[in-house]
């Protein structure tokens, strides 16, 4: 009886080991399953438009036509609390690296055509942390990065291949640049073909996708499209574009919107092929600008518009700053259509790793911050808690005539030192609101009026205006709390002196140089400089 009991126990046993064995393979498998389904990793497309206002897409409420951004952006989640640097290159830095500009020395405008200046090598680029998650990484369109030598150029900082061009503005059809051609493939010169580029950018964009849908790759595809609308000059490339908006009598914002509907049918057309391909349902897509639209009080030059936003390009306003952006596609939580939560350009580059199942170790010290736990939830605080807009003390042409400027979002205040000019409100050419609307009719005091701020920042600031606000209550920025909370304007300068000024590094421009002239390249822009050269 004894033996049988044991043996009666032990089948138990042996039973009960198999239901709990059996159960914990059948919890692995389907979580197993679970795992490889949440961990796929998504195609990645980001698209960066240039000089795009506030104002200049349909979902933000503009008279332009933008009808595949606008079905892109309500089937995704617009970022509403997102933020740019004022002008180009450092925003397209902030992009690529995760890191602030002053990081390296890209404190004033933009890497220039002819100069010994560029971001520096050391610093790890979006493609090559992709790459090293397994994607494969591809660039069209505008790079405006620098490219004095060849280890500075797309192809040599982890895209496997490039068509575009180097510097920062060109004509659309012929390529050129200040008496260069700017058009390459991959590093080899690309004759005039006299098409516009945006045609030219989207053919290109569809050439790489096709190519990787025809290798049958088990890489995920990473591609970065950069297009150079909306920047001046202002063409189009038929009157198709135009007749439309016939009805709007100032013919440079009629040119303007144009631009920004041509660029609309071409991000279609690149997303069209993705959905033929069958790539589309995998696919992470993000949108942004690179600052605010370049606007003009008359509307006798560029046609940009940020309306309601203050301010343009340029500026630190957030006309200038606050970036027109959504994310869609493959992850992404549409639950809510829109995000308050504060981000920046910077976390682009943690938020993508994120999502594409990567990580940043071996980077440099990140600004950014990984936002995709609330893109891909829909919910949760974003760990942004402030920003630098911008620390530049050789900036002209601000208010008062002074020199430099800075900007700090922090917690629920915005603050402003000389934040430059225009500094108005401009709305479309059409409107026919309230014009008091459109001046500023308060006061700001000046730095010499705040002793304790002069202490800080020194007399060679005594001259530049103070500006305070609280963004959340008050986003046209039309109510300056810089006389009544000195408090909050001492503290906050007092952080931006010793978090941020302290500690940037000096700005990096050089000297024109003669080398760099495309006489020298067969009237190509090129780089000038050997790699055993130069440091860094």
């Amino acid at each position: 009886m004894r033996r049988t009991g044991l043996v009666r126990r032990s089948l138990i046993e042996m039973i009960r080991s198999w239901c709990v064995f059996t159960l914990v393979a059948v919890a692995a498998c389907l979580g197993h399953g679970q795992f490889s389904e949440a961990a796929k990793q998504p195609h990645v497309l980001l698209v960066v438009a240039d000089d795009l206002g506030w104002g200049d897409v349909g979902f933000h409420g503009s008279e332009i036509r933008t009808p595949v951004l606008d079905k892109l952006a309500m089937d995704g989640v617009t970022l509403d609390n997102y933020y740019v640097q004022p002008v180009c290159s450092p925003t397209r830095t902030s992009i690529l690296t995760g890191r602030y500009p002053i990081r390296y020395g890209l404190l004033h405008h933009v890497y220039p055509n002819n100069q010994l200046f560029a971001l520096p090598t050391n610093e790890t680029l979006l493609p090559e942390k992709l790459n090293q998650a397994g994607y494969t990484s591809h660039m069209v369109g505008k790079w405006h990065l620098g490219f004095y030598s060849w280890q500075h150029v797309p192809t040599a900082r982890g895209f496997e291949t490039f068509f575009g061009f180097y510097g920062g503005a060109e004509d659309y059809f012929e390529h050129t640049a200040s008496g260069g051609i700017d058009y390459r493939n991959d590093t080899q010169p690309v004759p005039k073909d006299s098409t516009y580029s945006a045609f030219t950018f989207a053919r290109e964009a569809q050439r790489v996708v096709r190519q990787y849908a025809n290798s049958q790759s088990s890489k995920p595809l990473f591609l970065y499209l950069a297009f150079q609308n909306v920047h001046s000059p202002q063409e189009v490339p038929d009157s198709y574009y135009v007749k439309p908006y016939a009805h709007i009598e100032n013919k440079n914002r009629r040119k303007f919107a144009g631009m920004v509907s041509c660029m609309d049918e071409a991000i279609g057309n690149v997303t069209d092929l993705f959905k033929e391909l069958g790539l589309w349902d995998d696919t992470l897509m993000v949108f942004t600008a690179d600052n605010g639209g370049p606007v003009n009080v008359t509307f006798s030059g560029i046609g940009a518009v940020n309306w309601p936003l203050r301010g343009s390009k340029h500026t630190l306003w957030d006309g200038g700053v606050r970036g027109t952006a959504f994310v869609h596609g493959a992850g992404v939580d549409v639950s809510n259509k829109n995000t308050s939560a504060m981000m920046h350009a910077t976390d682009l580059f943690p938020t993508i790793i994120a999502a594409a199942g990567g990580n940043t170790e071996g980077t440099l010290p990140l600004d950014g911050h990984d936002l995709w736990p609330i893109l891909s939830t829909g919910s949760g605080e974003s760990p942004r808690t402030e920003i630098l807009h911008n620390y530049d003390p050789l900036a002209t042409g601000g208010d008062k005539g002074c020199c430099g400027y800075a900007g700090l979002r922090s917690g629920e205040w915005k603050l402003l030192i000389g934040p430059g000019a225009p500094d108005g409100w401009y709305p479309e050419p059409s409107w026919e609101g309230d014009r008091s609307l459109l001046h500023d009719a308060i006061s700001a005091p000046l730095v010499s009026d705040l002793p304790d701020i002069l202490d800080i920042l020194g007399p060679d600031a005594a001259n530049h205006t103070v500006y305070l606000f609280k963004p959340r209550e008050d986003p046209e920025e039309r109510n300056n709390l810089a006389t009544s909370e000195t408090a909050i304007v001492t503290q906050l300068t007092a952080h931006l002196q010793t978090q941020y000024i302290a500690h940037a590094v000096p700005d990096g421009h050089t000297a024109s140089q003669p080398a760099a002239n495309p006489k020298n390249f067969n009237g190509y822009w090129t780089p000038w400089v050997n790699k055993t050269d130069v440091c860094n």
